[in-house]
């Protein structure tokens, strides 16, 4: 039976953000964000909002992760089917199904061979319907983290996903989607969390230019990246999964990501309830991708496990005035009522 992380659970209690957490936040939030951009609001009708209410369709992608297919998981299998299922049938066309990481349980070749035959049972095809970001999942293997055993992971990400990189940039759409990865090897006698996942200083770099070409042009980048900042989505906070095993460089990547307000940072990892955050008004959003193959209810964690899981997925959609974010209940085939968020562009 191969590790997952309902098997890898800590002792403790989870912590609420502290007034001190919170400040930490406040201190680290980018002195790009101004007064009068852009505000991330709740609309109170669930389902998408018409074509044409904000400008001309630029894109629209749906945006899912933590599948985690493996052949002794029979449930994340099924529940993959199910979502891509019931984006094919009852969503309107998307350009791309964006997957952020760990597509699979550990890496391994038969493993994005159960991806591709959920797909395919969808009518996707993958790779071509899809836009993959590696996960620590897809480095895991047996868990030794070795440099070879690593490399070939990493080989195999590269192979079945049609990636060029583990980090890679390419439109969905109309929209300028930046993938990160994992391209820096760590020993997992080095790590300073329980994670081995790390930004290379050339990444960070690459990503900071795409980032300043976007912002000099006016338009969103739309960042995926499996683990989360810390200090940011549900999870991400002191005791929470997404604070201690989380990317290396968080700093590094921190740093990029809030010297772009337009930057859109995607992650996952941490399979909390999806959300979509705003610190200050103009500045960057943060928003939770949740998990299809088991995601933690409202106000659950990990710590808090009852054993009854969600499967939640989101659709994207950019329009020409504002970025719309809709929350998909996989299982119950619905628009979550409360998490329907729109974040306008431009001028007012």
């Amino acid at each position: 039976m191969s590790l997952t992380r309902r098997q890898f659970f800590r002792a403790g209690a989870i912590t609420c953000a502290s007034a001190a957490a919170i400040a930490a936040v406040g201190a680290a939030d980018p002195a790009s964000a101004t007064e009068t951009g852009p505000t991330l609001v709740s609309l109170a009708d669930a389902a998408p909002v018409d074509e044409g209410t904000y400008g001309s369709l630029v894109s629209s992608f749906a945006v899912i992760s933590d599948t985690h297919v493996d052949d002794d998981a029979p449930d994340y299998d099924d529940n993959l089917g199910n979502a891509l299922g019931d984006i094919a049938e009852n969503w309107d066309a998307v350009d791309s199904v964006v997957v952020n990481g760990d597509i699979t349980n550990n890496g391994y070749q038969y493993q994005y061979d159960i991806f591709e035959r959920r797909a395919q049972a969808a009518g996707f095809s993958f790779p071509g319907s899809f836009t993959c970001m590696m996960g620590n999942h897809e480095q895991m293997g047996d868990g030794t983290h070795t440099r070879e055993s690593v490399e070939s992971l990493h080989a195999n990400f590269l192979e079945r996903t049609g990636a060029s990189s583990v980090y890679y940039d390419r439109y969905v759409g109309g929209s300028h989607v930046i993938a990160l990865g994992p391209d820096e090897y760590v020993s997992p006698y080095d790590v300073s969390t329980t994670d081995t996942f790390k930004l290379s200083a050339a990444q960070l770099s690459w990503l900071s230019g795409l980032l300043d070409e976007d912002q000099a042009a006016g338009v969103p980048s739309f960042v995926f990246v499996h683990e989360p900042l810390q200090y940011t989505v549900t999870d991400s906070y002191p005791g929470g999964w997404g604070f201690e095993n989380s990317l290396e460089d968080d700093a590094d990547l921190r740093s990029v990501v809030f010297s772009h307000a337009g930057a859109i940072l995607f992650t996952g990892h941490t399979h909390a309830y999806p959300d979509v955050v705003q610190r200050n008004r103009g500045g960057n959003l943060f928003v939770g991708t949740g998990s299809v193959a088991y995601a933690y209810a409202q106000g659950e964690t990990y710590l808090t496990d009852d054993g009854s899981y969600d499967s939640f997925g989101w659709l994207v959609r950019h329009h020409e005035r504002a970025v719309e974010f809709c929350m998909r209940d996989c299982l119950n085939h619905e628009w979550v009522k409360g998490s329907h968020y729109l974040c306008r562009l431009g001028p007012r």
